[in-house]
């Protein structure tokens, strides 16, 4: 035998141990310089696949599990931060922040004032007919108005709120004439405390410009024999950008016609002297109403100069 061969063996090969086949592998081992492709690929093929399943769907698994637990992470430390901005704002409130304050309206209320005029117009109507035009005086509620805006703003409309309504009655006789006076603002005669009367309007208030609005307040219509009424109201001016400007209260006597009739005939039935008789009002009732006009002459802020003038007339009358 040669001494490149043993046992009849090639070089490269081995000799199979008899215990190997004794232990009940029924197909002899490859040997492990076989390269054919029924051997080698096949083997490759299945440490792929081995590698495919073991790596693949942890590398998915890992991935998703990272994402979450960084999501964990961040919801601890917001609230974490969260916690310690409400603890510093519960030992220093001061150093919470503010919202900024609002812008302030575009227009606003100079100034207001009730005063005298006497250029209202008004229809004496008998029988449905109106049979005189006359002049009626009348306080004048006035309210100085600036706007700060770059564009002009337009007052839509006006709104008379009342807070009362007090007529000052004394029975004297009545007759079938009416009187409509052309009044700004008229008010119904079926209107008690907390109505509002609104009018329409259309007043321009142009760019950085101060500007004077007027109203004139009285009954819608009225009887030769109806009496005074005194109005305590508030004024809301409405503008198309939704902002309202409030007038103060005032106190308003209204129509001073009857007014000054009132007083004619309360003075007819202090004095009996004078011609006619003393009439059908009775003192008693006079000397009631001048209580009455009194107290609400001292409560009103700002009375017009009529009721005034009324009041002390009324107050010299119940004294006599």
């Amino acid at each position: 035998m040669s001494s490149g061969e043993t046992d009849g063996l090639h070089e490269g090969e081995r000799r199979q141990d008899p215990r190997e086949w004794a232990s009940g592998s029924s197909v002899p081992p490859r040997s492990s310089g076989q390269t054919g492709d029924g051997g080698g690929q096949g083997s490759a093929r299945a440490q792929g696949d081995a590698d495919a399943g073991e790596n693949g769907p942890q590398q998915e698994g890992g991935f998703w599990h990272r994402q979450n637990r960084a999501l964990e992470i961040v919801g601890t430390v917001v609230t974490v931060v969260a916690g310690l901005a409400g603890l510093v704002f519960l030992f220093w409130p001061d150093a919470q922040p503010t919202p900024d304050p609002e812008p302030p309206p575009a227009v606003e209320l100079v100034d207001s004032d009730v005063d005298r005029e006497q250029n209202v117009a008004a229809d004496v109507v008998f029988d449905g007919q109106v049979t005189e035009r006359i002049r009626v005086p009348a306080s004048v509620v006035s309210a100085t108005l600036r706007n700060s805006a770059d564009n002009p703003v337009l007052i839509t409309r006006a709104e008379v709120n009342l807070a009362s309504t007090t007529e000052v009655f004394c029975r004297y006789g009545a007759g079938p004439t009416d009187i409509t006076a052309q009044y700004d603002i008229k008010i119904p005669a079926e209107a008690q405390a907390g109505a509002v009367v609104p009018r329409k309007m259309k007043y321009t208030l142009p760019p950085h410009a101060q500007e004077r609005v007027a109203f004139t307040v009285g009954p819608e219509r009225y009887g030769e024999g109806s009496m005074p009424w005194i109005y305590t109201f508030t004024i809301s001016l409405h503008m198309d950008d939704g902002s309202t400007v409030t007038v103060p209260a005032v106190t308003y006597l209204a129509p001073t016609g009857k007014a000054t009739a009132f007083l004619a005939m309360a003075e007819q039935a202090t004095n009996p002297q004078q011609p006619g008789g003393p009439g059908l009002m009775e003192p008693s009732c006079i000397s009631e109403q001048a209580r009455s006009v009194a107290r609400l002459v001292k409560s009103a802020p700002r009375p017009s100069p009529e009721l005034r003038e009324f009041s002390a007339d009324l107050a010299r009358l119940a004294a006599e």
